[in-house]
């Protein structure tokens, strides 16, 4: 079963990841020692009935943390057109920490994905996983919003229900003109989500295989400026 939370846990999640935003210090709940965070596993059934709501036409995903637990939090849910929310809060504690290149198998099928991919896993296997990657021209991340028709389209290319797995990745960009000229230089990054759709291979452990067509998808809304 989902784990399902509450709006004001919700909501206490929300505040203390905000509460994130002027740290000074490097966010090492990313880190397990010498492993990086790389994502996080969406059940397949779970995700099922999240799309399935009658009406949905958005999903977001939010950020949080929890100060007791000192972890990461991703929560799932989805709107109507009006902006309603109209499904429960699916809560996860991501925990897929892996050794510096022991990330999930398979082919990503883009090369594009494939460096966000690596951005993510050189700076956060450095320790300079911190606030600054969280911010864009809009303010300070606290999530992405993905229009379902499109996310549905581009991941399921299986004949069964895949597994969901949200990647982390870093977005390289440069910023306005009017920003400051170093970072112009070297430019910036922001910290992104990417869904991939992932086939249970062999005896259906948590041995994960990608398809070489496997669906991904990651272009969203970040909230905020679209919250």
């Amino acid at each position: 079963m989902p784990k399902f939370i509450s709006d004001e846990v919700f909501a206490k999640w929300a505040a203390q990841w905000q509460a994130l935003e002027h740290s000074r210090e490097p966010f090492g709940f990313f880190n397990l020692g010498s492993k990086l965070l790389l994502g996080d596993y969406f059940d397949g059934d779970d995700f099922e009935t999240l799309v399935s709501t009658p009406g949905i036409a958005v999903i977001k995903v939010r950020f949080g943390f929890e100060t007791g637990e000192n972890a990461f939090k991703l929560v799932l849910f989805g709107v109507d057109n009006a902006g309603q929310i109209i499904t429960p809060y699916y809560a996860h504690t991501p925990a897929d920490f892996r050794e510096a290149g022991d990330g999930p198998g398979g082919n990503v099928p883009d090369v594009l994905a494939r460096q966000w991919i690596k951005y993510w896993e050189e700076k956060g296997h450095a320790g300079e996983i911190a606030s600054p990657l969280f911010r864009t021209q809009y303010g300070f991340l606290n999530g992405y919003n993905y229009p379902v028709k499109e996310l549905l389209a581009a991941l399921f290319r299986f004949e069964k229900m895949p597994k969901i797995y949200i990647r982390f990745v870093l977005h390289r960009y440069f910023p306005a003109a009017n920003e400051d000229v170093q970072k112009e230089l070297t430019g910036s990054y922001a910290f992104g989500l990417m869904f991939q759709a992932m086939s249970n291979k062999g005896d259906g452990s948590d041995a994960l295989g990608i398809d070489a067509d496997s669906g991904y998808y990651d272009l969203s809304a970040p909230c905020p400026r679209t919250c």
